[in-house]
């Protein structure tokens, strides 16, 4: 288990690659290029809608990405947009609705 601090992870965008800074650090002037629309979506600069909770976890792995080595490389619009909802107690997987 790796702890982090996850300010600003949610009001950054993920496809801008925002800069997400540390708690107590924000610069003066900073803004988020994306913003939170509604629950569960969130708008990229580009207008691209995502999942704002996909946005918010792939934020959060772009800040331990270096102690855990990651590559998020393959982290892209289309896996933000079409998140796989697992029900673990119906032993099944399905896609989230698209917008």
């Amino acid at each position: 288990m790796i702890e982090t601090e996850e300010s600003y992870t949610s009001q950054s965008s993920f496809l801008d690659n925002d800069e997400l800074p540390k708690y107590g650090e924000k610069p003066d002037g900073w803004q988020p290029s994306g913003k939170r629309i509604k629950r569960g979506l969130y708008r990229s600069a580009d207008n691209w809608l995502v999942n704002a909770d996909c946005n918010g976890s792939a934020n959060i792995l772009r800040k331990v990405k270096a102690m855990l080595k990651l590559d998020l490389s393959k982290v892209n619009r289309g896996i933000l947009t079409m998140p796989i909802r697992v029900r673990l107690w119906a032993n099944s997987v399905q896609e989230s609705p698209s917008l």
